[in-house]
């Protein structure tokens, strides 16, 4: 069994009095300063012209201007002709950068020397993997044979052409390993077209279906001749294309145009979904019964079940589904092995148990507890095996494994063979053990096996390779306390021979959504950075998993800006202990990040010397307006309802930026095909920002036309956007 993990469709001291103009509160009317004032530094302010709407947006007895609204028509039009000119200037200045190139050329000479292997599954007596070699551009597919020989099954580079490339998402195998059912995309855009392998012969079948969201794959049903799959609505004007996806079934060798609907939004259904749920069907080797699942993004899954000789395949959505979870039951994950439904859930247990119930009769006011909660340790993985159930907990950031005998009894500790975080494993129904990955900081990833009958870990000789030299480094784990007393964790990467002197470039990385945690894991870039004498941090602010259930809540929604008052306490702490100084400090967010750093930007605009918004949700309060927005309601909140406008106005960063205050030299960062947060948040955030600061410092927008949201880019594109970023971030440090 291949385990999923959700990708979101879409990561000190008490804080001192500003020296800058606070920005007004968010039931007042927020004024748009005059352009910036010249000023000398190597990079300019200003861009192409811009113009500005009177538009102000009305609602519950709050006025709110938005004049740059006209940006949000950024599809086509002025819109998007106003980002596209940002590029081209942006383009042209940052090739002109002092360290640019010699950033690029190590970033690139160690980026591409690691060889990765990752995402492992097990399927019959064939294992297949991402494979990443060293000097390729692209991951590619491969399968393990049973005699220890690896062959490429996809290689999207050699499908790629001139001006775009090719992308390979989500895969899986038939559960005996003989078809592969895999998703392409073209420019990072992440829908794309499901096609089927024949795996002996590595032949296409002439099987291929469009629209698929990349996250979504095929599930396979027992008998390995056909499957579920998730479909995205044809597109409609008007209408966010990620909404109303449908569940389908498909055999193989039949037309697609026969494919039979089993969940949709059309009402008559027995499962009623909402518009922006994503629905979900699979059903376990040698199970007579299908799961289905509909959630979005968030942890939490809505779970029916039914068994596969009552599915309806009329198309008329009548299959008798046994409800047995909604959202408010907090179940994250569900199993199913033999007569009983396994779930992981943290309702009654914030660092989560797993209960069981009976698939014929499955009320949840009768579960079995199997695994209680851990009050020390946060439940993460429970892939299943035929053995037993196998548990990765999370305590300190680092894993600790074990193994539940499907019979019953205590769980057995299974010892890593070094401390570090598990970001894999897998699991076979039909098969005995596990096969999982041990990755750190400064540490590549290795698979091991384990074998329940001897109790030992085996090597697999699947191993990521890197050629950095990682020896002088360390990362240390510390705390940092929040404005409110809270005790933040905080991950510091940097030499071992670093004087604590205030001199370090620095970057504060944080997420802060969804329940994501920043687990550590080897990344050849953040070396590049540390071993040339920078500082490389992530703050494991409240919103992020690192704690539970509450440590998340804590962090959400009306609870927003703990994660952003969290994050300006890290920032604050690596000021206190002299590793940096707020000139030399350099903020950084990635999507739902973008909420989370965009608001410590305008709260403490004096804190940082640069920040980097990378495709990040800076207009959340407009999110109903944006490809993918309905689906963020559940982590932001529902900004057509009064309580959800005004707790989203309070973390909306754009709505915050104030005139006449001196901003930080800000760099945005962002791919014309990103589907999972609107290109034109960030056209919107930077034309204001560049309106009111008085700082002189730049405020640019890079962008790239051959990318999304980040995912599926070439090795390349990421090495130039980090030589980019950070020959801007050096160059505005003063390091020349």
């Amino acid at each position: 069994m291949r385990i999923g993990w959700i990708l979101f469709v879409a990561a000190c001291s008490s804080p001192v009095a500003r020296t800058t103009t606070p920005a007004p509160p968010p039931d007042r009317a927020l004024a748009v300063a005059a352009a910036a004032e010249p000023h000398t530094e190597t990079l300019p302010a200003s861009g192409p012209s811009t113009r500005v709407d009177g538009v102000v947006d009305r609602q519950f007895g709050i006025e709110v201007p938005d004049p740059y609204r006209w940006m949000e028509n950024g599809d086509t039009g002025e819109g998007r002709d106003w980002l596209r000119a940002q590029g081209e200037q942006a383009a042209e200045q940052l090739a002109a950068l002092p360290l640019r190139d010699k950033l690029y050329t190590r970033v690139r000479e160690l980026g591409l020397g690691v060889a990765a292997i990752f995402s492992v599954q097990v399927a019959g007596k064939r294992k297949f993997h991402f494979t990443f070699p060293a000097g390729a551009q692209l991951a590619k597919l491969a399968v393990r044979e049973p005699d220890g020989k690896t062959r490429i099954l996809v290689d999207p580079e050699k499908l790629s052409s001139a001006g775009t490339h090719v992308s390979l998402h989500a895969w899986n195998a038939s559960p005996d390993g003989k078809y592969l059912a895999y998703v392409l995309s073209t420019g990072g855009g992440e829908v794309g077209v499901l096609h089927i392998m024949d795996v002996a012969t590595g032949q296409d079948l002439p099987d291929q279906i469009e629209r698929i969201w990349g996250e979504g794959s095929a599930n396979w049903l027992p008998d390995g001749k056909s499957f579920f799959y998730s479909q995205m609505a044809v597109p409609e004007a008007g209408v966010d294309p990620m909404t109303n996806m449908t569940a389908l079934w498909h055999q193989l060798g039949q037309p697609v145009a026969k494919d039979v609907v089993i969940l949709d939004h059309a009402g008559n259904n027995t499962w009623k979904l909402a518009p922006e749920e994503f629905p979900g069907l699979w059903s376990s080797p040698g199970s007579e019964w299908v799961v289905a699942d509909s959630g979005g993004a968030h942890s939490e899954v809505r779970i029916g079940v039914a068994k596969l000789s009552e599915l309806d395949k009329t198309g008329r959505g009548l299959t008798p589904w046994r409800i047995v979870a909604d959202y408010t039951d907090g179940v994250e994950a569900a199993v199913v092995h033999g007569d009983r439904l396994y779930l992981k859930t943290y309702k009654d247990a914030p660092n989560r148990k797993v209960i069981s119930v009976p698939l014929a009769n499955p009320d949840l006011k009768n579960a079995r507890v199997e695994i209680p909660e851990d009050p020390t340790a946060t439940l993460g993985w429970i892939p299943p095996a035929r053995d037993g159930l196998y548990v990765v907990h999370q305590r300190d950031g680092l894993a600790r494994l074990s193994r539940m005998p499907w019979k019953g009894g205590k769980l057995e500790p299974i010892k890593l063979p070094y401390e570090g975080w598990t970001p894999d494993v897998a699991t076979d129904h039909l098969q005995d053990g596990i096969t999982f990955q041990v990755e750190g900081w400064l540490r590549t990833g290795t698979y091991y096996t384990y074998d329940p009958k001897t109790k030992k870990l085996s090597p697999t000789g699947l191993a990521s390779t890197t050629t950095a030299d990682t020896s002088q480094l360390v990362a240390d784990e510390v705390e940092a306390t929040s404005a409110d007393g809270t005790k933040v964790p905080l991950s510091i990467l940097h030499r071992r021979d670093i004087a604590l002197d205030g001199s370090h470039p620095t970057i504060l990385y944080a997420y802060g959504g969804y329940g994501a945690v920043e687990h550590p894991g080897f990344s050849s870039s953040r070396v590049a950075w540390v071993e040339r004498g920078g500082v490389y941090a992530i703050a494991h602010v409240r919103g992020g998993g690192e704690k539970g259930r509450k440590w998340q809540d804590d962090g959400s929604r009306d609870k927003k800006m703990n994660g952003v008052r969290d994050f300006i306490a890290c920032a604050q702490y690596l000021v206190d202990k002299k590793f940096t100084a707020p000139g030399k400090l350099a903020a950084h967010g990635i999507s739902m990040g973008g909420v989370l750093v965009g608001r410590a930007l305008t709260e403490r605009p004096d804190l940082f010397a640069v920040v980097q918004l990378a495709v990040g949700i800076v207009n959340p309060l407009r999110i109903l307006a944006a490809e993918n927005g309905a689906n963020q309601k559940t982590e932001l909140g529902d900004p057509s309802t009064e309580a959800g406008y005004k707790q989203i106005l309070e973390m909306d960063p754009y709505a915050h930026v104030a005139p006449n205050t001196a901003y930080p030299a800000v760099i945005f960062t962002v791919g014309l095909n990103d589907h999972r947060v609107a290109p034109w948040m960030t056209s919107k955030m930077a034309a204001r920002l560049r309106a009111s600061t008085t700082s002189g410092k730049p405020i640019m927008i890079r962008v790239d036309a051959d990318a999304g949201h980040g995912i599926g880019s070439t090795r390349d594109q990421a090495f130039a956007e980090k030589a980019d970023v950070w020959g801007f971030m050096l160059d505005q440090m003063g390091e020349r």
